[in-house]
């Protein structure tokens, strides 16, 4: 069963810290440095640290 991902990649983000981590992620993902899933989890990270939910 595949699990569903939300494109962050392509994603742009209010939070310019979080909007930076995005930048640097897709780059390293163009240049193939790292995988979509590598880039897409340190946006997750950027985003949870940075933005949390406000739950």
């Amino acid at each position: 069963m595949a699990t569903a991902t939300t494109n962050l990649l392509n994603t742009p983000l209010p939070d310019p810290r979080v909007e930076r981590v995005r930048r640097a992620a897709l780059a390293a993902y163009v240049e193939g440095k790292i995988s979509f899933a590598q880039a897409n989890s340190r946006i997750r990270k950027a985003l949870d640290r940075f933005a949390p939910d406000p739950r």
